[in-house]
């Protein structure tokens, strides 16, 4: 009888990395017949869906690509392949800057060795990797501080503030909302490392404004200028509500004595206009009023108001002043701001400069200037609360007509008032002895 014998050959498995390139392809190809589909046919729930998945897809294959420079790194693949970093390795291979690759090197490295919980949330396409950013630079602040069990309980509740687990509306808290929410992640937790983490947070928020500060302006040649900034938080919310106020003037207010009243021309010049337009004409306001003729060493300009016999009996008996936005200070206060801004005295019934100049000269003076702010603390038209220091003199009866530039002709308006009054539509009345308003004229 004989014996038949069989050659096998055995196949060699898949090495891992293999099996992770060919379940790559098929999500590359997946994802290409996807962009085949026509979105033109999605309905409104096949649109938010579609969204949504992308952005959790998005969000996997970087968690995947984060992990694999990590690795990449930790494996020191790119001396072996010749390059000078992990970040010139992969910006070969992918084509992007080596700058930005390179801080996605840290946060990968993060990730893996320190946070863990937030790398399976990108992962899994619950959480965006800005939002993972700012959990781990957020977090990383203090973390050599930290216990770590109490760092993992702050690092989860963050976790869940970004999927809206731990919100009240149950919305995703977005980048800027979680930066906030970091720097007190540990009120709740540990009251010694809370005060810690928040003044670290505050320390090395400050310090990234103050470094990644930059400005540009480009003239685009078709009677336009374009630009971007980056400056600090401070600023950049300083700027923003200088803007928002300067925007958004109050249809309804009320005059010195407390009395309701409509501003007719509010908005009338912005109607129609988008608020990015509006902030653009607002940062115009802002410009035009940047002091033209010098660069003071200080925004402050301080008037000193007493009345003679005040000045005659004695200085001492003076603990507060006022500046010219209308805001009370402590002589301490004063003294500090005193040795950067120019002082100003203004005596009340003592000797002056001649205030009163008639048709000698075009424009008030800044001693007039002066007189009125002893009058007014804001724009002269009641109700608005702009600053005196913001307003233009205007002459009540023009110039050009025959008026004269004294202080009976002169009243201060904010920059919006000041425009409607030369638009045409309106009449400037007088309301009370240092008040006016604005009325519609009537078409003829």
């Amino acid at each position: 009888m004989s014996t038949a014998t069989l050659d096998a050959t055995v196949l060699p498995l898949p090495s891992p990395g293999s099996r992770a390139a060919v379940v790559l392809e098929r999500a590359g190809e997946a994802v290409g017949e996807v962009a085949d589909l026509p979105v033109e046919v999605l309905d409104e729930r096949g649109l938010t869906d579609a969204v949504t998945t992308v952005a959790r897809l998005r969000s996997q294959l970087q968690a995947v690509e984060l992990a694999l420079a990590a690795e990449a790194e930790q494996r020191r693949v790119a001396a072996d392949a010749g390059d000078t970093g992990a970040d010139a390795w992969l910006s070969r291979l992918t084509g992007e800057r080596r700058e930005q690759l390179r801080g996605g090197l840290r946060l990968a490295r993060l990730l893996r060795e320190r946070y863990r919980a937030t790398a399976r949330a990108l992962g899994a396409g619950e959480i965006r990797l800005e939002q993972a950013r700012v959990i781990v630079e957020g977090l990383e602040v203090s973390a050599d501080d930290v216990p770590e069990t109490l760092r993992v309980q702050a690092e989860e509740l963050m976790i869940a503030k970004a999927t809206g687990a731990a919100t009240r509306t149950g919305v995703p808290m977005p980048p800027t909302g979680l930066r906030r929410a970091v720097r007190r992640v540990y009120g709740r937790l540990d009251a010694d490392i809370a005060a810690m983490h928040l003044r670290r947070s505050v320390r090395r928020n400050h310090q990234r404004g103050v470094t990644k500060t930059w400005f540009t302006l480009h003239d685009n040649g078709d009677g336009t200028c374009a630009g971007r900034f980056c400056v600090p938080e401070l600023h950049g919310q300083v700027l923003r509500t200088v803007l928002e106020t300067l925007s958004a003037p109050r249809r309804f207010g009320r005059d010195g004595t407390g009395t309701p009243l409509v501003d007719a021309s509010a908005g009338t010049e912005t109607s129609g206009l988008g608020w990015c337009d509006k902030l653009g004409r607002a940062f115009c306001e802002l410009l035009e009023h940047l002091p033209t003729d010098r660069l003071p060493r200080s925004v402050f300009t301080l008037m000193a108001t007493i009345d003679l016999d005040s000045l005659r009996s004695g200085l001492n008996a003076a603990g507060v002043g006022t500046s010219t936005t209308g805001a009370d200070l402590d002589a301490g206060e004063v003294r500090r701001l005193a040795c950067e801004a120019g002082i100003v005295p203004a005596v009340l019934g003592g000797a002056s400069v001649p205030l009163d100049l008639g048709r000698t000269r075009r424009l008030h003076t800044e001693k007039q200037r002066q007189a009125l702010g002893l009058v007014h603390d804001s724009c002269a038209i009641a109700s608005c609360d702009r600053p005196f220091a913001w307003t233009e003199i205007h002459h009540t009866h023009a110039w050009s007509a025959g008026g004269a530039t004294d202080l009976a002709n002169a009243v201060p308006l904010c920059w919006a008032h000041h425009r409607a009054v030369h638009d045409g539509r309106f009449d400037l009345i007088r309301h009370s002895a240092s008040e006016w308003v604005l009325h519609r004229r009537r078409r003829c």
